[in-house]
């Protein structure tokens, strides 16, 4: 078990610690509510596939003037061990994910969620409406309405995607040789280009924080976050591929929404948001011109203001 520790000058008041949940050590970032909010309704972080708590730490503070913050690592990422008997499914992490918030000893909160993170996030408020105060989708994994669509790749996608093909095919090729790399950063830069529209612009501290994930795993966690990557993401295209499920549960969300998303993002179509957008014009949604996969880290002031003023109207109408 760690013990509590800050996690760095530039996100002031956020804390990296270990939360026991089902007997198990979590690893969770905590960022107490400012003085005056600690009446807030709290807010529950989820990471989205091969993310962890750390996605969240830009807007961690800034979420904290309203109430309470915790962002969760996910059973087989992060900093949190993998077990022999978790299944590291998108319906297994919906009830990791209630588990977290009972043993935070919350019976009602706003969870926030981000691309795998987003469909959980989904699924759990409309199975646990009376747990779910407001739902924050920052490019959720939701599927279009007619799976064959997935046939035809966005633009943003195309212009993502194959630099970060063509450079792990040629560090392949060439990394016998010597190549390797060079080829490595390269592929690094591109993945980033998949979250920033200008990685060269990103604090260092940031990107020091996102290594730190990687350089300081022992072989097990390594080992449970090459499963879980493999097991979510079969869990998430088994969902895609027949839709109807995620489909129902979107239409029984009961909790305010809003949806986040970007034009440039190349994992989740804007076209697949503003699709869940028509099928529920009670949602509030922004697909942004531009914006990638993961406005808070991308954009943390943006999704700061974007998600306060939304709360503004959504406490007004109550």
């Amino acid at each position: 078990m760690r013990s509590a520790r800050r996690i760095g000058r530039a996100w002031p008041g956020v804390v990296d610690e270990t939360l026991e949940v089902g007997g198990r050590d979590v690893r969770i970032l905590r960022a107490p509510a400012r003085k005056g909010a600690a009446d807030g309704t709290p807010q529950l972080l989820v990471h989205g596939l091969g993310g962890s708590s750390v996605t969240w730490v830009e807007v961690m503070p800034g979420l904290s003037a309203t109430g309470p913050v915790v962002a969760v690592d996910l059973p087989g990422f992060g900093q949190t061990q993998a077990q022999e008997d978790d299944a590291l499914s998108v319906d297994s992490y919906v009830a990791f994910v209630l588990q977290v918030a009972d043993a935070l000893g919350w019976t009602r909160f706003d969870l926030h969620g981000n691309s795998m993170g987003g469909l959980i996030a989904t699924l759990l408020a409309a199975q646990q409406p009376e747990r779910v105060e407001r739902l924050v989708l920052v490019s959720p994994a939701l599927p279009p309405s007619h799976p064959l669509r997935l046939l035809v790749p966005a633009r943003a996608t195309i212009d993502g995607m194959a630099p970060i093909v063509l450079s792990s095919i040629s560090a392949t090729a060439l990394g016998l040789v010597g190549a390797g790399a060079g080829l490595d950063e390269r592929r690094n830069r591109h993945l980033l280009r998949l979250i920033f529209t200008d990685p060269d612009g990103v604090r260092p501290e940031l990107i020091d924080l996102m290594a730190q994930e990687f350089t300081e795993s022992d072989d097990d966690l390594a080992a449970g976050r090459r499963k879980a990557l493999r097991t979510a993401l079969l869990s998430i295209a088994a969902m895609w591929t027949n839709p109807r499920r995620v489909l129902r549960a979107i239409a029984a969300v009961e909790a305010p929404t809003l949806i986040l998303g970007g034009t440039a993002d190349a994992l989740v179509p804007a076209k697949v948001l503003r699709q869940v957008l028509r099928s529920r014009p009670d949602w509030q949604g922004h697909v942004l011109d531009d914006r990638r996969h993961a406005l808070m880290m991308e954009s943390p002031e943006e999704y700061l203001d974007l998600v306060e003023g939304w709360a503004s109207e959504v406490r007004e109408a109550v």
